[in-house]
């Protein structure tokens, strides 16, 4: 089982994104319990502040007796002399702390609560300043929280910077991976190299000498097939035209050997073109610039071209629905996309059955449909109809490269091309063929390539 690998720069991005959170989530809890330590400084000098200005300044502001501190969030105050037992001015006579505590600062339990208690001496009174424990903490901890706010604020706006910043370094990837899927035969461009990343330097440049090595096989590729095409027809076409000025010579009794040998020699003359007619579409070699064609045409050229043969096997061909469609191709390889699936549909067909051909445009596509009435294919066989050389029935006469041919031309123009048994409770096939449909130029109104 495999498992599709993520992208290098989402891989880039959550790495980058889970690193700085860490820190962050680490300063932060750092922050955290600074802030902790901090306010609890904080409020221990202010203890300690209030204790000395009760001695310096605001003693007498300090009541002899109180009922209670009117807010439990409030520090109370002691002031202890050496005349009395019980403190000589207090804020909250509720709360009595440890006279005897040591100068400084001490945590005491006094009615089941927590204290944080200043103590200061002075030769004839103590002082106490106290506060809850429970309250210095939530102040604490409200303070830490307001320290801690920035951090989540940050995190998600680091992640927001990392994903902007990673697409943006990567868009010139991007670019570049568009033009590299661009390549094929007939568009071996060199990648530009002006502007790119050091990195991606070395990259492009293998790239660039790999384009060089295609074009240079393309064309020798090319070469071949053309000096092919010259001296593979020439003898054939040779001996076509000496078997023709031989036939009123061949005795009565040898005819019939004779035919055989001249039909020998179509059969190789007809099998010669069409592997050139493959060679030149796998290589997507083409003599002519592609047009603006109308299928509807090139579809009614073909079957009047092939009605002889039709009429002669009493099979009826025609068109029951031809849409106005046009595409972009060279007209030698729309007819022998058309004549070939054709071709196919009157070797297979019974005499007396029917070929039909429609013609629609839907979609942005141009579709082409050739219907028959012969005996179909085992469903086990229809992965192999586009195979080189594979034959259905060894009883038709055929080379098996006539759906090759169609399906290299098809997928040269952008285009697709099935083959299925009929599906209406009628045997034969249904060849389906589509290709893209010419798009007008927007400030023309035209159609062109």
């Amino acid at each position: 089982m495999f498992v599709k690998a993520r992208s290098l720069s989402t891989q880039l991005i959550v790495s980058l994104g889970v690193l700085l959170s860490i820190f962050g989530t680490v300063q932060g809890i750092s922050s955290y319990h600074l802030a902790l330590v901090g306010v609890n400084a904080l409020l221990d000098g202010r203890l300690s502040n209030v204790a000395g200005r009760i001695r310096d300044v605001f003693e007498a502001a300090i009541p002899h007796q109180s009922a209670g501190s009117g807010n439990a969030d409030d520090i109370v105050v002691l002031v202890w002399t050496a005349q009395h037992k019980s403190p000589a001015r207090t804020t909250d006579s509720a709360v009595v702390l440890n006279r005897d505590s040591p100068t400084g600062f001490s945590d005491q339990i006094v009615n089941r609560e927590a204290w944080r208690v200043y103590t200061l001496v002075t030769y004839n009174e103590v002082i106490q300043v106290a506060q809850r424990v429970a309250v210095r903490e939530r102040m604490a901890e409200a303070s830490a929280a307001r320290a801690l706010m920035p951090i989540f604020v940050l995190i998600p706006a680091v992640w927001i910077a990392v994903y902007f910043c990673v697409r943006r370094a990567f868009g010139v990837l991007g670019r570049l991976g568009r033009r590299v899927q661009a390549i094929d035969s007939s568009n071996l461009e060199a990648l530009p190299e002006a502007g790119l990343p050091v990195e991606l330097e070395p990259f492009v440049s293998s790239i660039n000498r790999m384009i060089e090595r295609l074009n240079e096989s393309m064309r020798l590729e090319r070469d071949f097939i053309s000096d092919a095409a010259h001296e593979l027809r020439t003898p054939l076409t040779a001996l076509k035209l000496q078997a023709d000025n031989l036939q009123g010579d061949i005795a009565p009794q040898n005819r019939e050997r004779f035919q055989a040998l001249r039909h020998g020699i179509e059969r190789t003359s007809t099998l010669v073109s069409q592997l050139l007619q493959l060679a030149r579409a796998d290589a997507q070699i083409s003599t002519t610039a592609p047009s603006a064609l109308e299928v509807t045409e090139v579809v009614s050229s073909v079957v009047s071209e092939l009605l002889p043969i039709a009429t002669q096997r009493r099979i009826d061909i025609g068109g029951e629905e031809l849409m106005s469609a046009r595409v972009c191709a060279t007209e030698s390889d729309l007819r022998a996309v058309v004549k070939n699936l054709v071709g196919n549909a009157l070797r297979y067909t019974p005499e007396g059955g029917a070929v039909d051909l429609h013609v629609h445009a839907a979609e942005g596509v141009a579709r082409i449909e050739v219907t028959d009435t012969g005996p179909g294919i085992p469903e086990e066989l229809l992965p192999r109809v586009f195979d080189r050389f594979f034959r259905v029935s060894q009883s038709v006469e055929g080379s098996g490269l006539g759906l090759a041919i169609v399906r290299a031309i098809v997928v040269r123009y952008g285009g697709s091309v099935t083959l299925a048994n009929r599906k209406d409770g009628r045997s034969g096939l249904r060849a389906v063929v589509t290709l893209p449909l010419l798009r007008p130029r927007a400030e023309a109104g035209i159609q062109v390539c």
